[in-house]
């Protein structure tokens, strides 16, 4: 697989102008951080996956020392190397096994049904949501993950990001039992661009995002 690098998303620099205009609580955090990157896809969808399944439910250092791991053994990270590596071996480099299955269900899918991701890009957010929890091993955050980083969707809010919740109570000094209520209310104001206020808020608790 080819990794494609896109350029910036069409609508970025709107959503920018946009979500100033409705919100002085984001228009601070986007001005604090004036620099020229932005929500782009830099891997293939295996990869992309690859990357979220090794960051579900742990932290971002301890998922960057697996991934170097495999890396430094399997060299590329591709379905069929994948595949072909044993399950006793991905686990001396840090995966569960909950993890490898997960890892190698999807490495199948884009080896036999290569249609099964393309066919998203036909979907709305919640239908497309909907079809990637049908794989084992991805629910609703990792499929938000996916149409952030890998489709750059504009209007994706994972309310049950971590990173999410903690930057948005910060910043609106929202007590985390009245997230959910609060951010709703949030997600009224930054639609159509929720992917985008997202982004910025992940950016004011960790200069460096993840990037999947």
């Amino acid at each position: 697989m080819k990794v494609i690098k896109k350029a910036k998303p069409h609508y970025w620099d709107k959503s920018k102008k946009f979500l100033r205009d409705v919100d002085p609580v984001l228009s601070k955090i986007i001005d604090k951080h004036k620099d020229k990157t932005y929500l782009t896809s830099k891997y293939t969808a295996f990869q992309t996956f690859f990357k979220i399944i090794i960051g579900q439910q742990i932290s971002i250092e301890a998922a960057s020392s697996i991934e170097n791991k495999i890396k430094q053994n399997i060299k590329s990270i591709t379905p069929k190397n994948l595949i072909n590596v044993t399950d006793s071996d991905l686990r001396k480099f840090g995966l569960s096994f909950r993890k490898i299955k997960y890892i190698k269900g999807i490495a199948n899918i884009c080896t036999n049904n290569l249609k099964f991701f393309a066919d998203l890009n036909d979907l709305s957010d919640t239908e497309a949501i909907r079809k990637l929890s049908t794989i084992y091993g991805i629910g609703p955050w990792s499929a938000e993950m996916f149409l952030i980083f890998q489709l750059n969707r504009q209007n994706i809010l994972p309310v049950g990001d971590i990173g999410l919740i903690n930057s948005f109570c910060k910043n609106y000094h929202i007590d985390k039992k009245e997230f959910l209520t609060e951010v709703f209310n949030y997600k009224k104001i930054w639609h159509p661009y929720c992917t985008v206020a997202t982004w910025y808020l992940w950016r004011d608790i960790d200069e460096d995002t993840v990037q999947y």
